[in-house]
């Protein structure tokens, strides 16, 4: 028996799954940890919090599977992208890890994409825009604005390539986890001299960048003993844990994409070739896959939205648990008709990241009658969604490559009122992913490939990935054809307004 354990280090928490070597899931293990914010806009972490939640989280599979546990030939890792620690020589950290969420370098990143110069730059070696989101903005920040901590700063690592250091003594990161670093030629798969002389950044302080199948180490006997595995165990190099969800969900080949609704909505699209859009309306990293790479559109508030509708207008009274909103509302919905009778819904709650990338976009309801009932505005809150996935499945269709079939996965598509509303909107052939960890079995399939476990990731996606519900509505309604130009044409009517408003506050 050969077993496989996978590590998905979120913004929020830590999950450990111990899979065969199959795909079957043996068990699984959660561990949470605070977000720091010691100011307004700071977003932070205690990079131990997720070293000790990965010793617990370990030590307690061993006790619930031992033989499993002992069968454990490799294991993979996958993160949250962008956030990054800082070490000194002595692999110590010194300061909290600054997240993905942390806005403090806007002043910086304003000041870069004011410079046309620059943000061409930028845009030549990384394929991306400048934002706050990015490791090198950030970096810079701590090195402007903390002298005490930079002057020790040794060696600088992105979230779960810590993990592997403390597993394996080795620092190193994948070509994924290096796009969102904002210092990395995305084409050449290799680190940019340019950016990091732009951002006055150490090349050294980065560890080698390799592919993510590619086997990194393994467990020494001092993380051994903490986390009760084996020494010895090999370590792959590992993904995001966009990249490893996407794998887990069966995304493989050019033209395939993945959907992901939960919190926000992504859109992600694999291609054979890095597709950078002039515009800055897409992001472009380099994918899990050694010749692949993705182009994601992201709507900032996707499942949220009906997350918020339920706070906001039904508190706690609506049935169970802010996560249960997509089945509460689902028969509410059913005998809406389409479009809603003319309700179109803005769903930018917080801001709007692709296309516009526009932080001062709100939300709004349009075309509200004396027949306007509850339902209708839960039905246009799952329209207007799907409107701004479909506007971003567009926008990379616009770069050139054809979204033949789209995979989904998140709480959003347990509604199958909401599946077909999105299948008719998109117009795409959407199967639904009933995996429910498609990270860590991301993380499995990249480990299995590294040891040599399965012919190929074809062989093996196509045994390990399973669908269940399927629809294709190709040719859409014309209610959603008129309703889809009015949503676009409010945006475009109203962000001078959003504009003004912010301005105003």
């Amino acid at each position: 028996m050969t077993t496989l354990l996978g590590v998905d280090l979120g913004t929020t928490g830590l999950k450990v799954a111990l899979l065969r070597e199959s795909g079957a899931l043996v068990g699984t293990e959660y561990r949470d940890y605070p977000l720091l914010s010691p100011q307004p806009g700071y977003a932070e972490q205690d990079p131990e919090a997720w070293w000790a939640g990965l010793v617990t989280a370990t030590q307690a599979l061993k006790q619930r599977y031992p033989t499993e546990f002992a069968a454990i030939e490799g294991i993979g890792l996958c993160g949250q992208m962008h956030t990054q620690v800082y070490l000194d020589r002595d692999g110590q950290s010194l300061r909290p890890a600054i997240t993905w969420m942390d806005q403090r370098a806007s002043a910086i990143v304003a000041e870069l994409n004011q410079d046309a110069a620059t943000r061409q730059l930028i845009f030549q070696e990384a394929h991306n825009l400048a934002t706050t989101t990015y490791t090198a903005p950030q970096v810079s920040w701590v090195r402007k604005h903390q002298p005490e901590v930079w002057q020790k700063v040794a060696r600088i690592l992105v979230a779960k390539d810590f993990l592997k250091l403390r597993l394996t003594s080795r620092a190193v990161t994948d070509y994924a986890e290096a796009s969102g670093t904002l210092l990395f030629d995305v084409s050449k798969r290799a680190w940019s001299e340019p950016l990091f002389d732009l951002f006055a950044i150490p090349r050294a302080l980065f560890p080698e960048a390799l592919p993510s199948d590619e086997l990194i180490g393994q467990v020494t006997a001092a993380a051994a003993a903490q986390t009760g595995l084996k020494a010895g165990t090999p370590v792959v190099n590992g993904s995001s844990d966009n990249s490893a969800s996407a794998l887990g969900a069966g995304m493989l080949h050019p033209g395939q994409v993945t959907l992901i609704i939960g919190t926000a909505g992504v859109i992600t699209v694999c291609s054979d070739q890095p597709l950078p859009d002039p515009a800055n309306r897409t992001l472009c990293w380099h994918y899990c896959l050694r010749d692949r790479w993705v182009t994601l559109g992201i709507t900032q508030t996707a499942g949220e939205s009906l997350n918020w509708f339920k706070r906001a207008f039904d508190g706690g009274e609506a049935g169970g648990a802010a996560g249960d909103v997509f089945e509460t509302y689902n028969q509410a919905v059913a005998s809406v008709p389409d479009g809603c009778d003319g309700l179109v819904f803005l769903p930018y709650l917080n801001g709007e990241r692709t296309p516009y990338w526009d932080a001062d976009a709100r939300g709004l309801f349009y075309g509200i009658s004396l027949t306007t009932e509850k339902a209708h505005f839960i039905k246009a809150v799952m329209e207007g969604v799907s409107f701004a996935l479909r506007h971003n499945v567009e926008t990379v269709e616009s770069l050139g490559i054809t979204v033949n079939e789209i995979r989904a996965v998140g709480g959003g598509l347990r509604s199958p009122v909401w599946l077909n509303v999105l299948g008719k909107i998109l117009k795409k052939p959407i199967v639904t992913v009933s995996v429910p960890d498609t990270a860590n079995l991301g993380n499995a399939l990249l480990c299995g490939k590294a040891l040599g476990l399965y012919p190929s990731l074809e062989e093996a996606s196509a045994r390990m990935v399973t669908t269940d519900r399927r629809v294709a509505y190709v040719d859409g309604t014309d209610t959603y054809e008129r309703q889809y130009r009015i949503f676009l044409e409010l945006y475009e009517q109203l962000k001078g307004t959003f504009k003004h408003s912010a301005d105003t506050r």
